[in-house]
């Protein structure tokens, strides 16, 4: 990432802000970040479904997985920018991640209920078919809530770390090696 001191000419304006390119690119790389993650949850909540139910591993299941994972990716890209949970930013981080999983674990299953109800309402079925991908229950429907909190808590933890330590200092720290490793504290 370039600073506001070193950025090409034409890419930061006089008041430091980045340039409408900067600004989409982060915001097309925050999406990446989301989409890529919740793709992998998606998945293997869907291989875990496929294998429980004896049918096998399925590659349609596993590319539904995928176009979920662009919408909700979205979801959450547009919650986050409508600075849902950002109330919760001036307490202790733990709180702040705790807080933005369970908020955003609420808003995941949200959608995924109406996204069900509507295709129940596609086909012709009742509004509750679009329960039954939750097992139909209220405790299953609980679970599943509980395992999207639980999964986001490391997602959230890396982001809000990111926030306040910046974000080219969290990638520094996990990827850089020897002498370019990030410091919190010096020697």
């Amino acid at each position: 990432m370039q600073s506001v001191a070193n950025a090409a000419p034409g890419t930061v304006d006089a008041g430091g802000k980045k340039s409408l390119k900067q600004r989409a690119l982060g915001e097309l790389e925050k999406y990446a970040v989301i989409t890529v993650y919740l793709w992998l949850l998606f998945a293997l909540f869907s291989l875990h479904k496929q294998l429980v139910q004896g049918h096998g591993v399925s590659v349609w299941h596993q590319g539904f997985a995928i176009v979920n994972a662009l919408i909700f990716g979205k979801v959450i890209l547009v919650g986050q920018a409508l600075e849902v949970g950002k109330g919760l930013e001036r307490r202790a981080l733990v709180w702040v991640v705790l807080g933005k999983s369970l908020i955003f674990a609420i808003l995941l299953l949200a959608f995924h209920i109406a996204e069900e109800a509507i295709r129940a309402w596609f086909k012709g079925q009742p509004l509750s078919a679009g329960f039954t991908d939750f097992g139909g229950s209220v405790p299953s429907l609980v679970t599943y809530a509980a395992i999207f909190f639980v999964a986001l808590i490391p997602f959230f933890a890396f982001q809000e770390a990111a926030r306040v330590l910046g974000g080219a200092a969290l990638w520094n720290l996990f990827v850089r090696g020897g002498a370019e490793r990030f410091r919190l504290i010096e020697d």
